[in-house]
């Protein structure tokens, strides 16, 4: 069950969101740290789940390895006599470009150099030829020698566009200015020619899976055997030449996340061949975007928001936590691996994470400030038991204001105001703190609220705060108590020579608005309403009546264990229809002959029986201090008859 909350304190949770979300947007992109993970998953997600294709069709790899170099009379520069036969052989297959991405930046045997050269310019097929910038870090003498050599070649910067926080080739590299003039990408350059579209700018690069685990996406066949294989392999291909050798040029790419370093660097010239096949495809990356991105980041907040205001056990909360983000990071390794969608996962979770945080943060401060609230708003008020409860379970209290069914009691000692002025202060005060502290310790005893304390009177209701089913019979059984102690408090003054008049009790139920009332400074949790009124009311005919306690019949109905005898329909002043009241009888007073002669008298009484004058007269013979049978009677001779009365005073 969610936390109740104000819609002052939504106002926090959604700054919380808003927060947890601008942190995982933006940490990520800021943070190396977070950059090089984020990464990592995504690259380990395509190395492992990408759906294998078949080896591309378009693109051939024709690899200078170290079989090749064995047959050459030297390692390094490649054997140039090699490499014009090479491109004899090719050549004559007919293939649709050719790419070197061999650097011609020295010279070898003038010879072979010049024929290599003149076999570049006078090919029949269009031929790109690696060329250098920046990044290659060549001599003067190196540059100079390269830009003979390629003088009316076309050339292509051999640039990878590595990710600063671990190495990997991740980007298509567009060209760049060199020497005052714009150079494009060697793959750019080669990708224009055969009449594909070439970056403009990076373009993320797409690696294309392999037909199985290490396996290359791409036919790749040794340069030393090029020449006999049959020519139908390299025709209306893009053919790229290039070294794979163990310990040179090669570069990280996602795959190392997955295979390691070994089988997840791959030659330069691979990483062309990929990128090559990308262009000639027209592939893009499958991201959400940055928006969708951040609405999943918010997403993630707000789940990460609601589970830390479940009122959970820590144990079940912690496990909603970690079902949350199992659930998450197992959909989006299968979202890879069922739509090829890749979405980030550290940023989503850093949201998650912050707005679960923060979120325990804040209701765990607004908690102990609820339960200080409380235990200071509520400690004059209620019991400790009940204190301690509404701490456990704050949702139970609602102070703010709320309309709800209470038993209100209110309690007066008769005649208190002449006692004050015929007693000194110094019997006063501690004789009523006795009294005071007495009744209050009653009301508390049942679990009652206590309301208010003015002079002599105490007011208490039950029902309020926290829910109590039985809160009638709880009332009832205090008036009880109430009563006799009134009583035995009185019986003890009088044999210290004190007259002190009896305690007055009127009780009733009803629905009425209760809440804290006052300022911010004083205030107190007290109800309003009619049946308030009528409760006071019912304390105060007990004077007229000559009764102690009087409970209303709404009250009464739902004590079924309690003995009653009824009083009357009494029309209250300022009120135009009868309430029933009834005062409670002591153990064992319901079967005594006295009350069972006032039922019959009672009962002439509501059908106005002219017998019911002589019934009451009957009750006082068997019971001569029955106040009731004295009023009853009392009214009778005035000419008044039914049990309906009308209370012309308070």
């Amino acid at each position: 069950m969610l936390r109740k909350i104000s819609p002052r304190e939504l106002l926090s949770v959604f700054a919380i969101v808003v927060l947890a979300t601008a942190l995982g947007a933006l940490l990520p992109r800021v943070l190396p740290t977070f950059r090089a993970g984020e990464n990592w998953l995504g690259d380990f997600r395509f190395a492992t789940l990408a759906a294998p294709e078949p080896r591309n069709k378009d693109v051939v790899v024709i690899a200078i390895t170290e079989d090749t170099l064995a047959t050459l009379p030297y390692r390094s520069p490649v054997d140039r006599g090699f490499l014009v036969r090479l491109l004899t052989a090719l050549e004559a297959a007919k293939p649709k470009a050719i790419g070197i991405d061999i650097l011609f930046d020295q010279p070898t045997e003038p010879a072979k150099d010049n024929a290599l050269r003149r076999k570049l310019l006078t090919l029949s097929v269009p031929v790109v030829v690696a060329s250098a910038g920046k990044a290659e870090a060549l001599t003067k003498p190196q540059k100079e020698y390269l830009i003979r050599f390629t003088e009316g070649i076309k050339t292509g910067l051999v640039n990878l566009v590595t990710d600063r926080t671990d190495g990997t080739v991740r980007w298509i590299y567009p060209g760049d200015s060199v020497g005052g003039s714009w150079t494009p990408g060697f793959v750019s350059h080669l990708a224009k020619i055969i009449g594909k579209k070439a970056p403009e700018k990076d373009l993320a690069l797409v690696y294309r899976p392999g037909p199985g685990k290490g396996e290359n996406a791409f036919r790749v066949f040794p340069a030393h055997a090029a020449a006999f294989l049959p020519k139908p392999w390299f025709a209306g291909k893009v053919v790229l030449i290039g070294a794979d050798l163990p310990l040179s040029d090669r570069h990280r790419t996602p795959y190392a996340a997955a295979w390691g370093g070994q089988a997840g660097n791959l030659p330069g010239i691979f990483i062309f061949a990929h990128a090559m096949a990308q262009l000639i495809d027209g592939r893009t990356q499958a991201k959400i975007g940055t928006f969708n991105e951040t609405a999943l980041i918010a997403a993630l907040a707000v789940i990460g928001v609601l589970l830390a205001m479940l009122d959970l056990p820590l144990w079940a909360k912690g496990g909603g936590y970690l079902a949350s983000l199992t659930l998450f990071w197992g959909g989006g390794f299968a979202l890879f691996g069922y739509g090829g969608i890749m979405i980030p996962l550290l940023a989503p979770t850093l949201g998650f994470v912050t707005s679960s945080s923060m979120s325990v943060a804040y209701i765990g401060r607004r908690d102990r400030q609820q339960k200080k609230f409380i235990r200071e708003a509520f400690s004059r008020y209620l019991s400790p038991a009940l204190v301690n409860q509404l701490v456990a379970d704050p949702e139970q209290l609602n102070v703010g204001g709320e309309r709800r069914e209470l038993t209100y009691i209110f309690t007066d000692l008769a005649s208190f105001t002449s006692f004050t002025e015929r007693t000194e202060p110094s019997v006063l005060v501690p004789l009523l703190n006795d009294y005071l502290s007495a009744m209050c310790g009653i009301f508390l005893k049942h679990g009652a609220t206590m309301d208010k304390i003015v002079g002599d009177a105490v007011v208490g209701f039950f029902n309020a705060p926290v829910d109590q089913a039985d809160h009638q019979a709880r009332a009832v059984a205090t008036a009880l108590e109430l009563d006799a102690f009134g009583q035995d408090f009185v019986a003890e003054l009088a044999g210290k020579g004190l007259n002190l008049g009896i305690t007055r009790i009127g009780v009733h139920s009803g629905t009425a608005i209760i809440g804290n009332f006052g300022g911010e400074q004083f205030f107190d949790y007290t109800a309003h309403g009619d049946m308030v009124n009528t409760a006071a009311r019912l304390e105060s005919v007990n004077k007229h009546l000559g009764t102690r306690v009087c409970i209303s019949g709404v009250t009464a109905s739902a004590c079924p264990d309690v003995a009653f005898r009824s009083v009357g329909a009494l029309v209250l002043k300022g009120k135009t229809e009868g309430l029933e009241v009834f005062e409670p009888l002591a153990d064992g007073e319901a079967d005594s002959a006295a009350m069972m002669a006032y039922r019959e008298a009672f009962e002439l009484l509501q059908n106005n029986h002219p017998g019911a004058l002589e019934g009451f007269r009957k009750v006082l013979e068997l019971n001569p201090s029955d106040p009731l049978a004295k009023f009853h009677i009392s009214r009778l001779e005035k000419g008044q008859t039914g049990a309906t009365i009308l209370m012309e005073e308070k």
